[in-house]
């Protein structure tokens, strides 16, 4: 009976480290995007990724050379495409579309993520799964609700659509794939940037023209690069990671959804960008919902 205390003790505090982590990691994720828009306005999208995965894995190398296997590649590589899918769509997305729609867009994984769980675990969607998707995606276009009337359809739009379904493939994937083969956060984050940072290079080597290939050398964008890697990146990455593997997709992708609330807060503090009355109450309602799903009663099931 002690021994079963301890245990049910140890995974209760593993899930709250889980989901402090996740719930930071959409902190920074929320400042990104005005980061990397920065960022880019110094080089092509192709050459800031290539250079923000080049740092990033430059970093992480040396705490994980020793637990690379092939074994751990082959199960997790296929969740590193899906991640370049991500980001290529998020990034050029951001470049055509403006911030407030790509974050309503963006949020949408928020809908796809416990439909995707279903396909490819096979169960049915849940009613509280649905009733709080409902709840924060109500909340998000309240909170975007200026620019509203305005969204269309453009290539900028499309690609943020395609990097929410990304987003909700990919959490459910990395969970199957960490299931079936345990390892680090730290390395899945490794062989996943691997696997990004290889397709950014080749897409940078076929189809941009090598006088174009700028590298920028004013200290303001080194300094988003550093920003971007440490938190928004290495932090970030491997707390969803550690979360996915000691929660729920579904949890997990809650947690993220409080995204476009700290992008927005972020942007009123730096960019000086003002919250209407709706938009508050819209960043409450995601917050409720994000709450709920993490928070309610839950059958205890170590893992």
């Amino acid at each position: 009976m002690e021994q079963v205390e301890q245990n049910k003790s140890v995974f209760l505090n593993t899930s709250l480290i889980a989901t402090t982590g996740v719930l930071a990691a959409a902190v920074f994720w929320g400042t990104s995007f005005g980061v990397a828009k920065e960022s880019m306005l110094y080089t092509g999208v192709l050459m800031f990724l290539v250079i923000r995965f080049c740092c990033t894995l430059l970093v992480i190398f040396p705490f994980v050379v020793k637990k690379l296997n092939r074994q751990v590649w082959r199960q997790l590589a296929p969740t590193g495409g899906v991640l370049s899918v991500i980001y290529l769509a998020e990034s050029y997305g951001l470049k055509y579309t403006a911030a407030s729609n790509a974050a309503f867009l963006i949020s949408l994984f928020l809908i796809f993520t416990p439909a995707v769980d279903a396909l490819f675990n096979r169960h049915k969607l849940t009613v509280t799964d649905l009733f709080a998707g409902c709840i924060a995606i109500a909340g998000v276009w309240l909170l975007v609700g200026d620019s509203l009337n305005t969204v269309t359809f453009n290539i900028g739009n499309i690609l943020i659509l395609i990097a929410a379904l990304g987003r909700a493939t990919f959490v459910v994937t990395t969970k199957k794939k960490m299931n079936k083969q345990h390892c680090d956060p730290m390395v899945a984050t490794f062989i996943q940037l691997s696997v990004v940072t290889a397709v950014c290079i080749g897409l940078l080597i076929f189809t941009v023209p090598a006088d174009q290939f700028i590298i920028p050398s004013a200290p303001e964008f080194w300094l988003y690069i550093s920003y971007l890697v440490i938190f928004c990146t290495l932090f970030a990455f491997y707390f969803q990671n550690y979360g996915v593997k000691h929660t729920s997709p579904t949890q997990v992708s809650f947690l993220l959804g409080l995204e476009p609330v700290f992008g927005g807060l972020f942007a009123h503090w730096w960019l000086g960008e003002q919250f209407e009355q709706l938009q508050w109450v819209g960043a409450g309602m995601i917050v409720l919902a994000a709450m709920f799903i993490s928070f309610r009663p839950k059958k205890y099931s170590p893992i």
